[in-house]
């Protein structure tokens, strides 16, 4: 009886599986040399908009990169980060401004905006910190309620180049 059980759950868990894994594939069929080929593309990503980006206050999961010629390393809760980034995290607002709430508990107030047109791009820009910059985010995207991406910026107060693949989770 149990051994049945367990065999109707098992086939049903593979039908729902197989079931979802069509609806979220779309398919391309291309005809060369009268060959037909197909291509199944999988998107496992939420499309970013305004909505899902100023839904939550964003902190740190992870972060790994180098600035100034430095790595860097950041895991929340981990025990090998080389800097602390717990109390760091971004807000963004609708009306494309926003708050950085820096590590050290300096809020900076921020513009952004989307600089493609599928908001895979996008830049923070900083102001008054005292210098003016730009942070530009590239390969946005969200899984899983987390977003990715890679960021790249020259520091406008310390002239350090940085370049970081970065995790955020909501705050």
């Amino acid at each position: 009886m149990k051994t049945t059980a367990k065999l109707i759950g098992v086939i049903s868990a593979f039908f729902i599986f197989i079931f979802l894994g069509l609806i979220s594939c779309k398919k391309e069929t291309v005809v060369q040399n009268n060959t037909i080929r197909d291509t199944v593309y999988v998107n496992i990503y939420t499309p970013i908009t305004t909505a899902l980006i100023t839904a939550n206050k964003w902190m740190f999961q992870e972060g790994r990169g180098v600035r100034g010629g430095t790595l860097f390393y950041y895991l929340r809760g981990g025990s090998s980060n080389t800097e602390n980034l717990d109390d760091e995290y971004l807000q963004l607002n609708a009306d494309n401004t926003g708050i950085s709430h820096e590590q050290s508990g300096t809020i900076r107030q921020i513009t952004w905006n989307f600089t493609s047109t599928d908001n895979s791009k996008l830049n923070v820009n900083y102001t008054n910190t005292p210098a003016n910059y730009s942070i530009h985010w590239e390969n946005l995207r969200c899984k899983d309620n987390k977003l990715y991406y890679d960021e790249y910026f020259t520091d406008g107060n310390t002239g350090q180049n940085c370049q970081t693949h970065a995790i955020r989770i909501p705050r």
